[in-house]
């Protein structure tokens, strides 16, 4: 596995957006795995928006489903408590200290448009685009 990928990525390959794909396009030869909360956003919306399940199924099948928490349960701990004793805690939500958590603990670049609740977190390769 070579990247991370963030909802804001799925999202915009999903829709097709210029800056997913121009990003997918250059990158094709590198695997993505997508983090078990970010299947869950992700799947989220589309009940939300009303899209076909199966077709939503077949969509993630671009990435490799990391749907095991394990890996990235001390990473997660030793972020959150970092990012309370510096009190950067309150700018990241949990969902996203979780996805964070799965790409430093596997020591690979998050993809992502969201650059904003991302960058508090040190030791986390940030691929940010769009």
């Amino acid at each position: 596995m070579d990247l991370i990928a963030d909802t804001s990525f799925l999202i915009g390959l999903w829709r097709n957006q210029p800056w997913a794909a121009s990003y997918a396009g250059r990158n094709s030869a590198k695997s993505l795995g997508i983090p078990w909360i970010v299947v869950g956003e992700f799947k989220h919306g589309a009940v939300r928006a009303g899209h076909d399940s199966e077709r939503v199924d077949q969509f993630l099948g671009i990435g490799v489903l990391l749907l095991d928490a394990s890996s990235a349960v001390e990473a997660y701990a030793g972020l959150c408590a970092r990012l309370q004793d510096t009190g950067e805690y309150r700018n990241i939500g949990q969902n996203d200290l979780w996805i964070a958590a799965v790409a430093v603990s596997l020591n690979l670049p998050l993809v992502t448009r969201n650059k904003r609740h991302f960058s508090v977190i040190e030791g986390l390769k940030l691929e940010v685009i769009g």
